[in-house]
Parts: structure tokens; C-alpha cells; sequence
């Protein structure tokens, strides 16, 4: 009696998305088991596998979730990352190929440029990765920009923001995918592969747990982390109380360009390559994890450790489909399902303490 008793306490603890989590991950163990299956499911190598494809999501999620918790949206993620992993792959190219593998030979030609390629190996790599920052940093920066001086609603300046990135990263890669002229560097291949020694998680991985550290840090403990809670709150008495809200806004935004611009860098890592059309579609599931780990689109609430288990329950979802053979267009259908049911069960849960 008394551990039954103890045992409903500690479900009654969960948050929405940590009994989510534990829900999907019984039903998974029991279907699993079932079919004989259960030891690849939670065998190392596809935990690893699970948490090396959801770093880019995980990545893009933090900054998501400063935007939301503030009030705002954020819907130009995906096409960001897409446009730094162009631009890292073509910076990279520029500095250890050439002008003439970045560009088209004409305009290399006509503006004089020539290039004695492999003279910058040490030097490729580091230019190549600030270069997908800075765009990811640059696009947040006007996305706020445009929303805190012209006062634009976040969802239309994000909206056209997703359109002009995707834009300028197809035109940059000249309508096609992009991939190394010649071989891969060493960092490279040790960002792209799931790794297989003892560090247990590969070096993207190892990424998105320290960028959580930070971003928690970030919100509990100094003064902008609780602006932001309280421009998303209340906006009208935040600045009545003399939040700078706009400099808020401007930052969170910018943060949230950055963090996809080293998603960006994941991707072209991820897909040896840059993609015009990556990251399509990726800002949908960030949302999607964020709204499951708890926050609320209307602002004002959310926390890094409720992301990071809705990412991980969006990503045993995709990750525990693969083994039952389920179509593509069942996993969004589920993933939808996931989202209303989680967000109602938190409403329920939060009427309950009130």
C-alpha cells in the first residue's frame, strides 16, 4: 500500500513531458519485447545513434525556446540552418580550393581572383565555422530588428525571413547540393559519425549538452534570462517595471540565429556537404518538442529540461517507428497525435494545482 501510495506521488511529480516520455518509452519496451526485439532498441549503439541525429533538433531547440518563452516565434530555423550549412561549405571551399570552387569560374575570372588551393588547411576549417555563426547570428539580428523597430508580428518577419534565406542558400549553391572538392577534414568526419569510443557521444552531442548547460544558466540565474520570462509573461507591465523589452527581444532573437547557425554547421557535417534545401521543414518539429517539453506559445513558460524531453520523446517516436516498419505519413500523423495530447495533459495537470 505504501508503495503504491509513493509510486502515485512520483507520477503526480512528472511534468508533462517527463510522463509523456515514460508512457512512450513503456509502450515501446513492451511492444519491443513482445517482438523479440527490445535488446536493439536500448542497445548503445542506437541510443547513440538516437542522440546524434536529434543534436541538430536539440540545438535549434534551445534557441526556440528563448523565443518562445518570450512571447515570440520563430519561424525561419530550418531555412537559417540551411543557408550556414551553404555558406560553411562554400567558405570552406573559398579558403582551401579557391575562389573559383566557391563561385562560378566567370566571376572569378572577371574579378581577378586566383587561388593556389591547399595553401590554408589549418585555416579552412575555423574561417568555414564562424562564417555559418555569423549568417545564422546576422539573420537573427534583422529577424529582431524588424520585429522590435518596424513592429512587425513575429510570425510574418520570420515567415519572409524563412523565404529569404532559403533563397540566398539556393542561389549561393548554385542550385545544387555543394560537397567538399577533395577530402574531408579530420573534424569534419568526427562531427558527422556516431561515435564509437569511449567518449560515448560524438562531439555534436557533447555540443548540444553544453549549450543547455548554458542556456539554463542563462535563464536562472542572471537578470535577461528573467526579462525574457517576463516580456513573454507580460509584455505592458514588463515594460512598464523597466525591462528594456526591445533589447530583450533583439537578443533572444540573435541568440536564436546563432544556435541555428552551429545547427547549420551540424547539418553540413551531417550531409558531408552543404544543402540548399536542408533543415526544410525543421522548424515545425522544433516547435513541436519545445510546445511538448512544456512551454507555452503564449510565453512566459518553458525551461531547458523539458525541451531536451521533448526532443528526446520526439525522437524515440521516429527512433521506435523504424522498428515496425511504420510509412512516413504515419509519423507526422503520431507526432501530431504526441503534441495536442501532451500539451492537454500539462493544461489538465496545471488546472489541477490552481
Amino acid at each position: 500500500m505504501a508503495a503504491t501510495k509513493r509510486l502515485t506521488h512520483w507520477l503526480g511529480s512528472l511534468s508533462g513531458p517527463g510522463l509523456g516520455l515514460l508512457v512512450l518509452l513503456s509502450a515501446f519496451v513492451l511492444l519491443l519485447a513482445w517482438r523479440g526485439q527490445l535488446h536493439q532498441f536500448l542497445s548503445l549503439h542506437n541510443i547513440q545513434v538516437l542522440f546524434h541525429k536529434n543534436s541538430i533538433i536539440g540545438v535549434i531547440a534551445l534557441g526556440m525556446l528563448l523565443v518562445i518563452v518570450s512571447g515570440g516565434i520563430d519561424l525561419s530555423v530550418g531555412a537559417v540552418a540551411g543557408l550556414a550549412s551553404v555558406v560553411t561549405i562554400q567558405t570552406y571551399r573559398f579558403v582551401y580550393n579557391g575562389p573559383e570552387a566557391a563561385l562560378p569560374a566567370e566571376l572569378a575570372r572577371a574579378w581577378g581572383w586566383t587561388w593556389d588551393g591547399g595553401q590554408n588547411p589549418y585555416l579552412a576549417g575555423p574561417l568555414a565555422v564562424l562564417a555559418g555563426l555569423g549568417v545564422g547570428t546576422l539573420c537573427g539580428l534583422v529577424n529582431g530588428l524588424l520585429i522590435t523597430r518596424l513592429r512587425v508580428p513575429p510570425f510574418v518577419v520570420t515567415l519572409g525571413m524563412l523565404s529569404v534565406a532559403r533563397g540566398l542558400a539556393i542561389g549561393l549553391a548554385g542550385r545544387t547540393r555543394v560537397s567538399f572538392k577533395g577530402p574531408r577534414p579530420d573534424w569534419v568526419d568526427a562531427l558527422s559519425r556516431v561515435s564509437n569510443d569511449w567518449l560515448f557521444f560524438d562531439p555534436g552531442v557533447w555540443s548540444l549538452f553544453l549549450l543547455a548547460a548554458l542556456v539554463w544558466l542563462f535563464l536562472a540565474y542572471t537578470v535577461t534570462g528573467r526579462y525574457i520570462y517576463a516580456v513573454g509573461s507580460n509584455e505592458s507591465a514588463a515594460r512598464l517595471s523597466g525591462v528594456p523589452v526591445e533589447r530583450t527581444k533583439v537578443l533572444v532573437y540573435t541568440v536564436a540565429g546563432l544556435l541555428a547557425g552551429w545547427a547549420g554547421v551540424l547539418l553540413f557535417t551531417h550531409g558531408n556537404g552543404g544543402d540548399p534545401n536542408g533543415g526544410m521543414g525543421l522548424e515545425l518539429e522544433v516547435i513541436a518538442a519545445v510546445v511538448i517539453g512544456g512551454a507555452s506559445l503564449a510565453g512566459g513558460v518553458g525551461n531547458v529540461a523539458g525541451t531536451l524531453l521533448g526532443v528526446l520523446l520526439l525522437g524515440m517516436l521516429e527512433n521506435g517507428v523504424t522498428f515496425f516498419n511504420v510509412p512516413l505519413e504515419a509519423k507526422y500523423v503520431l507526432i501530431g497525435s504526441v503534441v495536442v495530447l501532451n500539451t492537454a495533459l500539462s493544461g489538465w495537470r496545471q488546472r489541477r494545482q490552481e
